[in-house]
């Protein structure tokens, strides 16, 4: 089994994709025992398959999934940590935001908790978009009001679990698009699963896909429809360990 799996959910990331995937396979170990890139293509209508499958010819470490259609990012991440042969598994962004270092030290803290999650220090500083950081702000205070959660950073694009967890938390979820961090840490809590948070550093992109209104609107929605599930015991239907795959 492969030491550690790296997932990049991916839609129309031609652009960025390469570098990003350029920088990770020249950090980590050659060995496809140690490491494994799994690129998950959410539907792309550009290019991004070709440029993946392209690296996954060339290098054994790349493994590529592809949806025909774009269905959200907490689609294709869930379809990454299913289908992850990693002992430990971290999903983290395309355009390559967190520098290879972040993600080893995210990974490094999944021997001491079932869950590790990345926490920009820049939320509370006076780096990246005004408005971006004050919306991550918002929307945590949001979190922490209608899932009862109190992590300080549940949109970091950076987050790691340890297999066994990854499969009892992404076998129950349901979240499609960006309230998916926040729905996998509450049912991680949920479970009784430790998390722990890891500072780490975000490069700032400045092509951003996340629209604030509309996502952010989107992203509320979706806590609610989060917390309506859980009191109808939707999350408890059916034990992950006794789902298939």
């Amino acid at each position: 089994m492969t030491t550690l799996t790296i997932i990049l959910p991916c839609f129309n990331e031609a652009g960025r994709l390469p570098i990003a995937l350029a920088t990770y396979l020249a950090w980590f170990p050659a060995s496809p025992d140690e490491v494994e890139v799994l690129v998950v293509d959410d539907g792309s209508t550009d290019t991004t398959l070709a440029v993946a499958d392209t690296a996954a010819s060339g290098d054994p470490r790349v493994r590529v999934l592809r949806t025909r259609t774009n269905h959200g990012k907490g689609s294709a991440v869930r379809t990454g940590m299913l289908a992850a042969r990693g002992d430990r598994v971290v999903f983290t962004d395309a355009d390559g935001s967190y520098a290879p270092a972040e993600v080893e030290r995210v990974a490094a803290a999944l021997a001491g908790a079932d869950v590790a999650i990345g926490a920009r220090g820049d939320l509370d500083a006076g780096s990246g978009p005004v408005l971006r950081r004050l919306a991550s702000r918002v929307f945590n205070r949001a979190m922490r009001l209608l899932l009862g959660l109190p992590y300080r950073d549940t949109q970091c694009g950076l987050k790691g679990f340890r297999r066994d967890a990854a499969r009892e938390l992404f076998t129950r979820a349901r979240v499609d698009r960006f309230a998916f961090d926040a729905e996998a840490l509450f049912l991680a809590a949920r479970l009784g699963l430790e998390v722990t948070e890891v500072p780490v550093r975000a490069e700032e992109r400045d092509d951003s896909k996340v629209r604030l209104a509309v996502d952010a609107l989107r992203m509320l929605r979706d806590m609610w429809g989060v917390r309506r599930a859980a009191r109808a015991g939707a999350y408890d239907l059916i034990p992950a360990r006794d789902r298939n795959p």
